[in-house]
């Protein structure tokens, strides 16, 4: 099992699934698991009460059918009120849970294995045709894909660094947009959005910047 507390990973995570899906992973039971079985592990107040309103619905049943038969339903009316008094309690201890809904579930994990993080096999009803998806976690290959994400972040750096170094750049006053000198000067030094006298930017500070950044991923590469 990965350190979802090592700061590189947490941080990845994080960006790519936000917290929700963090607590996901947590959580995840082990082996092969549904959708549903998820959303129920990270939402255990919820599934308790849900349960308990189900009681209550499956005993009215009962009742209603008993008394269109002309049978007793004395017992029933017992049990429906323990039961409606069982989802009370179980209402009054939600409490602050987070819900986790079975949508956020489901994008989480679609999210997860479009990057290799979770194996999904479909199994489809030979009556109904449904398809049931069950999900199991491989993050075996996380650290491989953050090397990938560092390089290309890097890369990207390095772009941005060279363009910044080969333009001037004018903007807007009302930070409409932001222009390289040949377009400047092409709407003659006026925004072409609001109007305005476009005014030079010394980009020096942001350059620093990126020099920075460039040369911490080149300290622990």
């Amino acid at each position: 099992m990965i350190n979802l507390d090592d700061p590189l990973i947490h941080g990845y995570l994080l960006r790519l699934i936000g917290e929700d899906g963090i607590t996901l992973i947590r959580n995840m039971p082990e082996g092969e698991v549904t959708d549903e079985e998820i959303c129920n592990t990270l939402n255990p107040l919820r599934t308790i009460s849900k349960a308990a309103d189900d009681k209550v619905k499956k005993l009215n049943i009962e009742i209603k059918a008993a008394k269109e038969k002309g049978e007793e339903t004395k017992k029933l009316e017992k049990d429906v009120k323990a039961a409606e008094k069982e989802a009370e309690t179980a209402k009054a201890n939600l409490g602050d849970e987070k819900e986790i809904t079975l949508n956020t579930v489901r994008k989480i994990l679609f999210i997860l294995y479009e990057n290799k993080f979770t194996i999904c096999h479909r199994e489809r009803d030979a009556n109904s045709g449904w398809l049931t998806f069950r999900w199991m976690l491989n993050m075996d290959g996380i650290y491989h894909q953050i090397e990938r994400e560092k390089k290309k972040l890097y890369r990207n750096l390095v772009k941005r660094k060279e363009y910044e170094d080969n333009n001037i750049f004018y903007v807007c006053p009302q930070n409409c947009l932001r222009l390289v000198f040949d377009e400047a000067t092409e709407t003659e030094f006026l925004c072409p959005l609001c109007g305005e006298d476009l005014v030079f930017q010394d980009n020096e500070q942001f350059k620093e910047l990126l020099d920075q950044r460039i040369e911490e991923f080149e300290e622990t590469a």
